[in-house]
């Protein structure tokens, strides 16, 4: 597996990790989820990126399954919700994830969205609690505007913020915009979640390109070339950025092999500007959304 050195730290990660939205909302799903983490355990995939809003709790429950014997290889990352990002909020909700993923420690631990109740400045400095007590090693944040990185890295101090989790996909290219840049200059990592677009309740839904479209014509043309899928096209698009690891969520060990063979192609200069010219990238950047 390709790694990636994340942000300024020494730490290199699976330039594609896994993640486990909706992971343990089915019990009849669950061994099979368990199986599917192993299966890119075994073949690289040793970033696991989970949260404690996945199924209350559920998702962490499965991750820890499949780790429990395999703990010191995988770079384990969770989240804590926006509700609960008050100073002592932050540290109750570390100890349940804990708890719940079975470990002493988390490897990077991230505020899940900016928070309506609760200000930056609070929860950064949970965070460095968190450092200094040995509970996480790495502090990030997702869904987090340029300012708003800028806020949280100003009350870090000699703490680095390490990474910022932000959708990212073909028919959302904002970050483009601002976030990326603005991470790349600062050596922040960027995690791209849903690379194959947002699910319908999310973002207005904009999913990927549905068969018979113009845009899933090229992108199956493209992938034809290089005998890949056009899922395959897209993920290979998103990690042409340097300093960009992509955590797509897989329910199976099909969609985990499928996205292992979107590292075995290349995308040609002229692919890239035929994937602009149908998915072009508007003049806005990031919103902000709160919780």
């Amino acid at each position: 597996m390709i790694q990636r050195n994340l942000g300024m730290t020494n730490v290199n990660v699976a330039i594609i990790g896994q993640g486990t939205w909706t992971y343990g909302e089915n019990k009849g799903l669950e061994l099979e989820e368990v199986k599917a983490l192993r299966f890119g355990i075994e073949n690289g995939m040793t970033l696991i990126d989970t949260a404690e809003e996945y199924a209350q709790g559920g998702a962490e429950r499965i991750v820890a399954e499949a780790i429990k014997d395999c703990r010191k290889e995988i770079f384990l990352t969770t989240k804590v919700s926006a509700k609960n990002c008050s100073y002592l909020g932050v540290i109750e909700a570390v100890e349940r994830s804990l708890e719940r993923l079975k470990t002493t420690y988390i490897d990077l631990y991230l505020q899940h969205w900016p928070s309506k109740e609760h200000q930056v400045e609070e929860t950064m400095r949970a965070m460095m609690y968190l450092v200094e007590k040995g509970l996480i090693k790495y502090i990030g944040v997702s869904n987090f505007t340029t300012e708003l990185m800028t806020v949280a890295q100003g009350v870090l101090g000699e703490h680095i913020l390490t990474c910022n989790q932000v959708g990212y996909h073909l028919n959302d290219r904002r970050v483009e915009n601002d976030v990326i840049p603005y991470c790349q200059e600062r050596g922040i990592a960027v995690m791209a979640y849903s690379p194959f677009g947002y699910a319908p309740k999310f973002f207005g839904g904009a999913g990927f390109p549905e068969p018979g479209t113009k845009e899933r014509q090229v992108l199956d043309e493209i992938g034809g070339k290089y005998g890949a899928s056009p899922y395959q096209v897209a993920l290979n698009w998103i990690l042409r950025h340097e300093g960009i690891i992509a955590i797509p969520k897989a329910k199976d060990i099909e969609h985990i092999k499928s996205n292992l063979k979107a590292l075995e192609l290349t995308l040609s200069e002229e692919d890239l500007k035929i994937i602009d010219s149908y998915f072009p990238k508007t003049n806005e950047g990031m919103s902000l959304v709160t919780y």
